[in-house]
């Protein structure tokens, strides 16, 4: 079996640690928080070693993550990504920047799906896509959860992936908002719905071709969606609250750090977007989001 390094030992990252053990891979984790991981060896002597790393970190960190990584990387590990958000500066999505911050030629794949960390670690089900230009490339990571329940699919359209998880991670900020002016179930659904139209509009504009019916049908996009616009666990849900409660924002969230340049990149197009457009009035432009709800669902 490979070797595995996971960088970022949070939440999403012990989890996948701890499935990938149950496959008989050698797995070791790395934090920059010390103490975080027990007994923990440094990057120079796990990273030349890996045949896949796992870089578990948001994506506003892949950049000085990659920096860190790049002395001891080997040219053939797979570097795994389930970060999912855009640059800000760059506009980038991940598959971008990965390609940008590592070495050329370094092979990357994407996961990215229904996986919420506390049931992952608790045994429960999981669904993910990987994505990755070499089928090759997914037959290893695959075979590193042969013996969990974390269902994979292959996909190479990389792109359309990463933008899928950038706009479900949006929409969940936005079910998060619903969700604390008490709208109702009725008014949520509704609002699912119309978001899930709204992406496939969204991939028209930035005319992402591809595979990207199924990236934004699939686990990578709706089914993702579905899981975390309605858990109480969701980072964005409940950044979404904290928003209409007025409450300072103490922990940062993809959907929110994507959303100026996502709207960026739908430049003059945004107001054909209303559910995108009520999201970033509410939480870029701080209007009254009971308000801006309302007329939403007028």
């Amino acid at each position: 079996m490979p070797h595995v390094v996971f960088m970022g030992a949070g939440r999403l990252g012990s989890a996948l640690a701890m499935m990938v053990k149950t496959s008989g891979a050698k797995a070791a984790m790395w934090d920059v928080v010390p103490g975080v991981v027990k007994k923990q060896k440094p990057l120079e002597v796990i990273v030349p070693q890996a045949d896949v790393l796992f870089l578990c970190v948001n994506s506003w960190h892949i950049r000085s993550a990659a920096a860190m990584l790049a002395p001891y990387l080997h040219q053939k590990t797979i570097i795994v990504s389930p970060s999912k958000g855009i640059e800000a500066n760059t506009c980038m999505t991940v598959d971008a920047l990965l390609a940008d911050a590592f070495p050329k030629g370094q092979p990357i794949a994407l996961l990215s799906g229904p996986m919420l960390a506390h049931e992952l670690a608790e045994g429960g089900f999981g669904a993910a896509v990987v994505a990755t230009k070499k089928s090759k490339d997914f037959t290893t990571i695959a075979a590193l959860f042969k013996k969990s329940r974390l269902r994979l699919e292959y996909a190479q359209d990389l792109r359309a992936v990463a933008l899928a998880g950038v706009l479900k991670n949006t929409y969940a900020l936005m079910l998060g908002i619903a969700d604390a002016l008490d709208v109702g179930q009725n008014a949520k659904g509704y609002l699912a719905s119309a978001a899930a139209e709204e992406l496939a509009r969204v991939i028209r504009t930035l005319h992402i071709t591809g595979d990207a019916f199924h990236a934004l049908f699939g686990p990578a996009g709706l089914g993702d969606l579905i899981a975390t616009g309605f858990s109480a666990q969701s980072t964005n849900v409940s950044l979404g609250r904290d928003l209409v409660a007025g409450n300072a924002i103490t922990r940062m969230s993809e959907g929110f750090a994507s959303l100026p340049p996502l709207m960026e990149l739908l430049g003059k197009h945004t107001a054909h977007f209303p559910i995108l457009s009520a999201v970033a009035n509410v939480a870029l432009k701080k209007k009254d989001a009971k308000k801006v709800f309302g007329a939403l669902l007028q």
